[in-house]
């Protein structure tokens, strides 16, 4: 055996392994107790909040370092702050503020589409689409504020690499690495091409 048939046989038994965890997990909380299946609910409710706090928080600390670094400005005067800080340093905050942010959201993300998965095979599904009409936006069936909170902070973030760098970004590393940042907001604006839950605009959109 190549090692290509090796690599693929490998995948296939890690995929294989991801299917039985994930079929065990949705058997046992079948016959899981109602008082475990009223806390997946209120899971899932904590996760909606947690995603939309992050990407509320990621979308506004790329808006600031986007309008920074297109600011005229060479220092930064912060209230909470006694002295001035540069504006290389306020960028530098922005920008791990940003993807720390919009990391978490991705992975709150994620939880809640497990939380989802669960509750579908277990909880009666009039339960699930009440919880699931939480009041936030990854909740919202119409497309427009879900995509445009989870794309606009990368739109930003480039927005402002680009005036900082300018021509420099043409090469090899600087275009990695300015894939690397948007890696994130790209997955979610992906993971919520439709509501969370999987649900399509209606007739009256929302």
């Amino acid at each position: 055996m190549n090692s290509t048939e090796h690599d693929k046989g490998g995948a296939t038994d890690e995929l294989v392994d991801k299917v039985q965890k994930i079929v065990a997990d949705i058997t046992k909380w079948k016959s899981a107790s109602p008082d475990a299946g009223k806390e997946l609910v209120e899971n899932l409710k904590e996760a909606i909040r947690l995603l939309q706090r992050y990407l509320v928080s990621c979308l506004m600390a790329a808006g600031a370092f986007a309008a920074l670094a297109w600011a005229p400005v060479d220092v930064v005067r912060v209230e909470q702050l006694p002295v001035p800080i540069s504006r290389g340093a306020a960028l530098l905050v922005l920008g791990a503020v940003y993807f720390v942010t919009g990391l978490l959201a991705s992975l709150t993300l994620a939880r809640a589409n497990r939380i989802c998965l669960l509750l579908s095979q277990s909880m009666d599904p009039l339960l699930i689409q009440a919880v699931l009409m939480y009041p936030s936006i990854p909740t919202m069936r119409v497309h427009g504020p879900r995509v445009g909170l989870s794309l606009l902070p990368a739109l930003f973030v480039v927005a402002g690499i680009v005036k900082i760098f300018g021509s420099e970004l043409f090469a090899f590393w600087p275009i990695v690495g300015v894939i690397m940042l948007c890696l994130p907001p790209l997955g979610i604006t992906y993971e919520l091409r439709y509501a969370l839950g999987g649900e399509h605009p209606g007739f009256h959109g929302d």
